[in-house]
């Protein structure tokens, strides 16, 4: 790599990554744009199963964990516009 990376540089790399051809090539018109944003379009299978549902769990600690937060603001006092 390069020890010093323009913007451009940054640019043609991605525009690379995301369309698979080089910038040059894709505005000297040689592929239509509905071409190339087809090709980029990632179909999903649609037998994929959804992700499974996700259940919360107790937390085991929360009494000690209530005392822990009751002792750290049980000094605290409300002032108003302050």
């Amino acid at each position: 790599m390069p020890a010093t990376t323009t913007l451009a540089d940054l640019d043609e790399q991605h525009i690379l990554e995301q369309y698979g051809h080089p910038l040059a090539e894709l505005l000297s018109e040689r592929y239509r744009v509905q071409d190339v944003l087809k090709e980029r379009v990632r179909r999903t299978s649609r037998n994929t199963p959804p992700p499974p549902v996700r259940k919360p769990r107790p937390d085991p600690l929360a009494a000690q964990h209530r005392k822990v937060l009751a002792a750290a603001i049980a000094d605290w006092t409300y002032r108003p516009g302050t």
